[in-house]
């Protein structure tokens, strides 16, 4: 068994530990790998579950497999990453997987005073979420949402979660819980949040946190605060 691959199959498509690969994986699997019948694959469903998979057909139009064993992952801890949009759709998609890498369990894609609009496309971020999630053999597919207002993400999280945002204008050092408790972590888009946003996020009791004496891009920002919250528990 390769176990340098993870392959995704949503469980909706998994009956009676049968599957079929989508036309994307199958290629992988056929044409890259060259796996034949009765090779062993990994998948995983993105609920936590990892299974051995025995391949059953392996051609030119499809490939299909049978469960052998499932491993069951234990649920996440709860981070959840609102960034605003980045204009370069390049840019953002690098965010967005370096954010999967580093263990969000949900992405919030804001449309926050300085972002800006900008069309964001489902089926890139999707995509992008779903290769970073295999690449990292994460065994969550992390959520995703689109938000047109800064203030929206804060009235509904802000109840139920510790929420941290990075700000340059920082005086002192945030202690980090150094557990596992639920998280919303902010990080603004080029140009930062604006004024406004700030004012009602320490009116809300939003913690804030520097990340540095540098400007950095959004999707910088990203991977440093993501990787200090890792880092404390």
């Amino acid at each position: 068994m390769d176990e340098h691959f993870l392959f995704y199959v949503p469980p909706e498509l998994i009956k009676h530990d049968r599957l079929q690969f989508s036309e994307d994986e199958a290629h992988h699997i056929a044409k890259v790998l060259r796996k034949q019948p009765g090779d062993i694959v990994q998948v995983t469903d993105g609920v936590g579950n990892t299974m051995d998979v025995r391949l059953i057909v392996v051609d030119k139009k499809k490939v299909a497999g049978e469960v052998t064993a499932t491993y069951n992952t234990p649920a996440e801890p709860d981070r959840i990453l609102a960034m605003g949009v980045i204009r370069q759709r390049e840019r953002l998609e690098f965010a967005i997987e370096k954010a999967v890498e580093l263990g969000v369990t949900k992405i919030v894609l804001v449309h926050s005073e300085h972002a800006g609009r900008m069309e964001v496309k489902p089926k890139r971020v999707e995509k992008t979420i779903i290769s970073a999630m295999k690449q990292s053999r994460r065994p969550w597919l992390p959520a995703w949402e689109e938000r047109d207002s800064f203030y929206d993400v804060l009235a509904e999280y802000r109840e139920s979660r510790e929420v941290v945002m990075a700000h340059p204008d920082v005086e002192g050092t945030y202690e980090w819980k150094g557990d596992d408790s639920p998280m919303l972590l902010l990080v603004g888009p080029e140009g930062g949040f604006s004024p406004k946003e700030v004012e009602q996020a320490v009116a809300s009791g939003v913690k804030m946190i520097s990340l540095g004496q540098k400007r950095l891009r959004t999707e910088t920002a990203v991977c440093a605060i993501l990787s200090l919250a890792n880092l404390s528990r």
